[in-house]
């Protein structure tokens, strides 16, 4: 029989060993309130600029996935945060012109391999095309990245879905999904973004059903947590009970570990009129070498 000593070292070698099997990954997606003429004072991106990048530097992620960023946005990020490189471009001519779906990545934890933009539309590599009744031009920027702690390749989409068309919604998500399913190699992968919809809409369920199955992060950590608390989306006014629109998926291979809806403001001023969502998960380690 075993004595409770043993059992209790057992269970501490245990945990060591999981401990040294995986690696956190901190990641976060943040929609951050495009340069709006009509945004005055405290809402107005000047006001609200150092705020976002101490939010960002604050809490460290490995892995960020913004919206709604213009190049002068883009460019006052890199100016104040040390450590990330940018990936990248703008939607409307793919180069530096509207909206970028873009992605900070840390450049101490992961190495690049490929990176690309394609536009939600049939026809997903011309510039500036739409297709599906939405009015506004959509796009999904992606990565391929070496892990440097873990061994693991890993891909990274971010996106932001149409804000009008139902249509747009679902057919530029299955178009992203059936990009993720084509990924080679076909491990870890993380999708974020503002999706524009909420938990019960088809595309929550696209994605849910799709043959890899992923997971919101956020939910799987918080099944039971109410409409009033769970909110992403608040308007400059720092209400909780808004619609839930920013997520962050992962895929079945990566556990997740916390995630938290980041309430931050300061000085009444708030960063943007959503509050970013923030995910720590585990990805196991591997002695494979960059392909």
């Amino acid at each position: 029989m075993i004595g409770s000593r043993s059992l209790r070292w057992l269970a501490a070698w245990c945990a060591l060993a999981g401990s040294l099997s995986a690696e956190p990954l901190r990641v976060m997606t943040f929609n951050l309130r495009y340069i709006n003429r009509g945004d005055l004072l405290n809402r107005a991106w000047t006001a609200r600029r150092d705020q976002v990048a101490d939010i960002i530097r604050r809490d460290h992620p490995d892995l960020l996935g913004v919206q709604e960023a213009l190049r002068p946005m883009l460019d006052d990020l890199g100016q104040r945060l040390e450590g990330y490189t940018e990936i990248g471009i703008g939607r409307e001519d793919g180069l530096q012109k509207g909206e970028y779906s873009a992605l900070l990545v840390r450049t101490d934890r992961f190495g690049i391999q490929q990176t690309g933009t394609f536009w939600l539309s049939d026809t997903p590599e011309v510039v500036n095309s739409k297709s599906w009744g939405n009015t506004v031009v959509r796009i999904c920027t992606w990565a391929r990245l070496w892990d440097k702690k873990t061994g693991q390749v890993i891909h990274f989409y971010n996106t932001h879905m149409d804000h009008e068309s139902q249509p747009a919604r679902e057919k530029g998500m299955a178009l992203i999904l059936e990009r993720i399913a084509a990924r080679q190699p076909a491990g870890p992968f993380l999708l974020t973004g503002d999706f524009n919809t909420g938990e019960d809409n088809p595309v929550q369920e696209l994605i849910r059903n799709s043959t890899f199955h992923p997971v919101d992060v956020w939910k799987s950590l918080h099944p039971d947590a109410s409409p009033s608390i769970s909110g992403t989306m608040h308007g400059f006014r720092g209400k909780t009970d808004g619609g839930r629109i920013d997520y962050i998926y992962a895929s079945a291979d990566l556990t997740p570990v916390d995630s938290e809806i980041l309430h931050d403001a300061k000085d009444g001023i708030w960063p943007s009129d959503h509050f970013p969502v923030r995910a720590t998960l585990e990805l196991e380690k591997t002695e494979k070498k960059q392909p």
